[in-house]
Order: C-alpha cells, then structure tokens, then sequence
C-alpha cells in the first residue's frame, strides 16, 4: 500500500501506482499518492521523468476525464499523457485487458520467424527444423510447422 489507500508495485526503477476509481474523491487520493511518490523520489535526489509516465484506466464504463500531475523538471506542473494501451516488460496492456493485439503480435513476430527460417533452410529435414523452432523458442504450433515445411 502507497498512501491514502493507493497501490504501488515496484520492479527495478519502474513503479506503477494504482487505486480503483469510484468516485470524485478516488481521483484526489490517486492525486496525492502521485504527489507524496514525487516528494519522495525528491527527498533521496531520484528524479521522475514526467514524459515517460502516464495515465492508464482499465475497465468498460471508465470516465476518462479525470487528469493527473506531476511537477516536471522546470518545476511546472505536467499533465501527464492518457493511455488506451501500454507496454510494460514486454506485454501489450489495452484498456479492456483484451490482449488481442499483444496476442496478434506475438503471432506476427512468430510467422516473421518462420518465414525467415523457410527463405534460408529450403532444403532441411524435419527433424532439423524441429530442433531449430525449439532452440529458438521452445515450442511448435502444428500449424507454423506444416507452414513452414509446405513447398514454396
């Protein structure tokens, strides 16, 4: 817990402070734990920088309209950037925790993979492709291998 009943997780030098928004006064409480971490980044001479944090909301009926600050390094107050999707070490977050488009890049990425493997090893047995794909991620959809292996 971070302050005022907000939420923090920490991981490296990256922090995410979080709180459900119900009403009125939950913005002003997310408001304060932004400001008390800034204090606090401040105190042990650790700077933020304000244009890398944003404003993300999950959920289907989220008002939208709320803005956050912060105090950038002009020491002017900084609207900070609303989100519809984020990436954080390495997955796509959208607003509807959907992750169809982290899950269709994944997929794209992997057929690109494949591709490659195809153009450069026409001529490899199967089981030398297998040994490949799992080298290279561990693991072989049916349908990647029978695209891989189809004739040109």
């Amino acid at each position: 817990m971070c302050c005022d009943e907000s939420y923090i997780y920490v991981f490296a030098d990256d922090a995410k402070i979080y709180r459900h928004i119900q009403c009125p006064d939950d913005c002003k409480l997310l408001q304060n734990a932004l400001v008390r971490l800034q204090s606090w980044t401040q105190k042990w001479l650790l700077s933020l920088n304000t244009t890398k944090c944003c404003v993300v909301s999950y959920g289907r009926l989220v008002d939208k309209s709320n803005t956050y600050t912060l105090v950038d390094h002009r020491n002017q107050e900084a609207v900070l950037e609303r989100y519809d999707k984020v990436k954080d070490l390495g997955v796509l977050f959208d607003d509807k925790l959907s992750f169809r488009e982290h899950i269709q890049d994944k997929i794209n990425k992997a057929y690109m993979m494949l591709g490659i493997i195809k153009r450069n090893f026409r001529h490899m047995t199967i089981p030398t492709f297998i040994l490949i794909c799992k080298t290279i991620d561990g693991a072989i959809p049916s349908r990647l291998l029978l695209f891989c292996l189809a004739p040109l």
